[in-house]
């Protein structure tokens, strides 16, 4: 019986699974017979389309594309995979195994888009991939040029190429300028300015202090006024005032944001904390996360950041009901029939509505034009128990005629910087409280342990008084656990190791709305 002899060649790949980066295998064969090229695997159209590419670079970088039959195999062939990243490991391995290419390098995972002159272009996910590759050290790793500064601020040693020409040279050995370790530190960053001061919210006593405390615990906040009053203005002062991205929380933020686009340099060297405006027709996935390749929503992209839902009760009570559960877990799974993906959803939630759909009934009950009915219809469009999730309530009133004039000075002093220097303090003596409780080290607002008086120090009589007033107002047990999580961030605010019963009587002013005839 004749053998048929073949030639081999295998070099890694990586690619994005939800917001995990997953290390496969990419099999070249070829076999004496009719010309052909198949790509198996279980991949997508995407990877289909890869066999044009991949035969056009080769080409146009002066190599043979093989005249023979040609079988490439991604494994693990069970799993689903998708992406233009597979191209660069196809083509090298089709060059390593017609003998057109020599590895002089050893072990190698290469990942990389190539284009039909054989330019190679960066991918989305370049995060999630560079992290799944910290275990490989003793592996080249050969990445697009423009995943260089992911690789710096990851700390991951890399290979960054742009053509298909210098892979081949690094791998034939013919090109050694190459496996220099950069550390994030030469990376520099940047805070912006501040687009609105916190000087700017003139005559708001009471948003003022909502806003500060919702930054000083990260809490969720709900803003109601009528239109005008401040109310989109007061959540984009509230970012300026929120302290840095720590280098983790960054490396988290990216993931998200890398796995729906290649990141601009912008994105990479920044430390604001995100802010992202939610448009009230924003369908459900598009919220959460989803899709039939899944990928992070809204609730991800504000990692770490806010979530501003101007016009709440416009917004379907499908979209508003799913914030739920990540509102209480951090997290957003999202199944697909393929696959199960885990999306992280850190955020502040700031919301803001109107007290009724023409908006004069706070400010001028004779001039609204909305009956009785009509304005518990608009309010009871945001279910109870979104607003059960809810730590302050805010509402904002015109100003008086002396505030007005102060808005048109220019005398201010801006404050944003100290007030982000003050929170910043607050929220480190809630993580060293965390720590020498012995729990992971979070913010008052996110806080989920069951035993909140001997963490948030309560002495027995403020724990009696704080259960009398939630049962007086009927609120639920997560209402309480909100109530004494502000207490606790006014104390911290007013400086005091213990909360007081002055600290509670305060927290519950802003659990009580002022607006409406039904109670929350």
């Amino acid at each position: 019986m004749a053998v048929v002899s073949s030639h081999n060649a295998r070099v890694r790949t990586v690619y994005l699974s939800g917001l995990e980066g997953m290390v496969a295998e990419v099999e070249a064969s070829i076999f004496p017979g009719l010309p052909s090229f198949e790509v198996v695997g279980l991949g997508d159209s995407s990877i289909r389309e890869a066999k044009e590419r991949v035969r056009a670079s080769i080409r146009s970088c002066g190599y043979t594309f093989p005249n023979q039959r040609l079988l490439v195999n991604i494994s693990p062939a069970y799993l689903h995979k998708s992406g233009s990243s597979f191209d660069l490991a196809i083509a090298m391995a089709i060059l390593l195994a017609s003998g057109q290419v020599d590895n002089r390098i050893g072990e190698i995972v290469i990942y990389g888009e190539l284009s039909l002159t054989g330019e190679v272009r960066p991918v989305p996910g370049s995060i999630s991939r560079l992290l799944a590759l910290e275990d490989h050290e003793q592996i080249s790793c050969i990445v697009p040029e423009k995943d260089r500064e992911e690789a710096r601020l990851l700390g991951v040693n890399v290979i960054g190429v742009d053509s298909l020409i210098r892979a081949i040279n690094v791998i034939s050995g013919a090109d050694s300028s190459f496996g220099d370790t950069l550390s994030d530190d030469s990376i520099e960053e940047s805070f912006p300015e501040p687009s609105v001061d916190i000087s700017s919210l003139r005559g708001q006593p009471e948003a003022l202090r909502a806003i500060t405390l919702a930054a000083a615990g990260f809490h969720n906040l709900l803003l109601v006024g009528s239109p005008g009053t401040g109310k989109s203005l007061s959540a984009r002062i509230l970012q300026g005032i929120l302290p840095p991205l720590t280098r983790k929380e960054k490396i988290d933020l990216l993931r998200v944001e890398s796995a729906l686009s290649v990141l601009p340099k912008e994105s990479i060297i920044s430390r604001e904390r995100p802010f992202r405006y939610v448009h009230h027709t924003c369908t459900p996935s598009a919220m959460v996360g989803g899709g039939r390749n899944a990928v992070p929503g809204e609730i991800s992209r504000a990692l770490n950041g806010i979530l501003f839902l101007d016009e709440l009760p416009e917004f379907s009570p499908k979209v508003l009901d799913l914030l739920r559960v990540p509102i209480e877990t951090g997290e957003m799974k999202v199944s697909r029939n393929n696959c199960t993906n885990l999306f992280p959803a850190r955020f502040m939630l700031v919301a803001a509505m109107n007290p009724c759909r023409c908006g004069k009934w706070l400010e001028s009950p004779s001039e609204c034009t909305c009956s009785p009915s009509m304005i518990s219809s608009y309010q009871g469009k945001v279910s109870g128990a979104l607003l059960d999730r809810m730590d302050i309530y805010c509402t904002l009133n015109h100003i008086t005629e002396e505030s007005l004039l102060e808005t048109m000075k220019c005398d201010y002093v801006p404050e944003s910087d100290s007030w982000r220097s003050r929170i910043g303090e607050i929220w480190e003596k809630q993580y060293s409280r965390c720590k020498e409780e012995g729990i992971l080290p979070v913010r008052n607002g996110e806080c989920r342990e069951g035993n909140l008086g001997d963490l948030f120090r309560l002495g027995k009589k403020e724990m009696e008084y704080a259960a009398m007033v939630a049962h007086q107002l009927q609120l639920s047990v997560r209402g309480l656990q909100r109530m004494v999580r502000l207490s606790r961030t006014i104390a911290d605010m007013d400086g005091d190791r213990d909360v007081k019963c002055d600290h509670i009587i305060e927290a519950v002013s802003f659990r009580l709305p002022k607006w409406g005839e039904k109670k929350i």
